[in-house]
């Protein structure tokens, strides 16, 4: 019932009883105050009606009260809503939340079972009518086909699978941003990413200048771009830079071999052996490519020269290789080394 029909019911109920009774009982009564020289007579219909009357205004602080008990609790009930809808959308984003203080006791105890949840949206899923959790999610959607979006309010993790597909974007987006990338305090991850791109898709001064800025981390995956980008002449680098790269990034005689296969097509057969003597004359580890190299190009004297001064028990195989060639027995090289042919 709505307040207002209450009010009019009340007033109408006590007029209603009071006339009835006036018309039963018209005689009066007179009321004397304690210590006091004033009394108020009246008929006693009019008192039926004030104590019916008092009766109503009492009724109406009750309801009053409890009117602003409901407006007071649905303030926190609003607020612990709030705070439950940030706590999943910072499970979500952080893998991490601040535990809040709640009024409500199931709201807390949700909190606590949500605690125990790793929370990952699913973007695949009908909107739920929750402003802030269906704005994520839209925002995550936009991510997830390809567009860069503002994240900032969210402070998501770095290992957060929409802030890693956000950076990704952006990058992909505007090359620029993966130099930017790399000068950052971003994980190393997403540093490769971007100097993965710029390995790709950069000119010469970008690939330099990424190379300068990822020289702590730079690893083998990393570097195999950028000896095709030296492939396809988008960069130039020199013998010394090469061998500094190669053991910066631990290259052990597998890689280095892998590397002399991989550079065999687009090196002239000079620039090739010069290139990977130098390499076995800075690293040990390129002793090996270097013997294939020989090899390859069939410099067996110059194999038995460098053969000559190591020990018995090394390259067995590319003795047995030489042995074999010796009484006419060829075979693929690269079966020698490991190789895919």
């Amino acid at each position: 019932m709505k307040f207002k029909y209450y009010i009019a019911f009340a007033i109408l109920f006590i007029i209603g009883t009071a006339l009835y009774i006036y018309s039963l009982d018209s005689s009066t009564y007179t009321l004397s105050t304690p210590h006091q020289a004033q009394s108020f007579n009246l008929p006693v219909a009019i008192w039926v009606a004030i104590v019916i009357l008092i009766f109503f205004i009492l009724s109406l602080v009750f309801f009053l009260g409890e009117w602003i008990r409901g407006l007071v609790a649905k303030y926190n009930n609003n607020r612990d809503f709030d705070k439950i809808t940030q706590q999943i959308i910072d499970q979500s984003m952080q893998q991490s939340f601040t535990k809040q203080n709640y009024k409500n006791y199931h709201f807390d105890l949700i909190a606590k079972i949500l605690a125990r949840f790793r929370l990952t949206p699913d973007l695949n899923t009908p909107l739920s009518s929750a402003y802030k959790i269906d704005k994520l999610f839209d925002i995550c959607t936009q991510i997830e086909g390809g567009n860069e979006q503002d994240l900032k309010k969210y402070n998501p993790s770095e290992d957060n699978e929409f802030f890693i597909k956000n950076i990704h974007n952006k990058i992909q987006k505007d090359p620029k941003s993966a130099l930017e990338i790399l000068k950052s305090t971003h994980n190393i991850p997403l540093k490769k990413y971007a100097f993965i791109h710029i390995a790709q898709k950069g000119k010469d001064k970008d690939i330099q200048k990424a190379l300068e800025l990822s020289k702590d981390f730079l690893d083998k995956e990393m570097l195999k771009e950028v000896f095709i980008a030296y492939s396809q002449n988008r960069t130039t680098l020199q013998y010394q830079d090469i061998a500094t790269l190669c053991q910066n990034a631990c290259y052990d005689p597998k890689n280095y071999l892998k590397l002399a296969q991989a550079s065999k097509p687009f090196l002239s057969p000079d620039e090739w052996l010069k290139l990977f003597e130098y390499l076995a004359d800075k690293d040990e580890n390129a002793e090996k490519s270097y013997l294939y190299t020989l090899l390859d190009l069939e410099m067996i004297s110059e194999v038995n020269e460098r053969l000559h001064i190591r020990s018995q028990s090394e390259f067995i195989v590319i003795k047995a290789y030489l042995d074999l060639k010796k009484i006419g027995k060829n075979y693929p090289l690269e079966v020698f080394f490991a190789l895919d042919t």
